[in-house]
């Protein structure tokens, strides 16, 4: 195998930009995919979190004030 690597843009979702070889096949970019997915899912998720504790403390606190 040779060392040759391809720079690609990925943009907002991939942070910048990924090195792949030049002759990578395509299980090896489906799993580059997958993983840029599942750290959005992961952010997703803490921010959905923040957003119902903070919307229960406001209206805890909206009650009872």
């Amino acid at each position: 195998m040779s060392d040759e690597k391809i720079t690609i843009e990925t943009g907002d979702a991939g942070k910048g930009t990924s090195e792949i070889a030049k002759d990578a096949n395509s299980e090896e970019l489906e799993e580059r995919a997958l993983s840029v997915f599942a750290s959005e899912r992961n952010e997703d998720l803490t921010a959905l979190i923040l957003c119902l504790v903070t919307t229960f403390f406001v209206l805890l606190f909206t009650k009872w004030l």
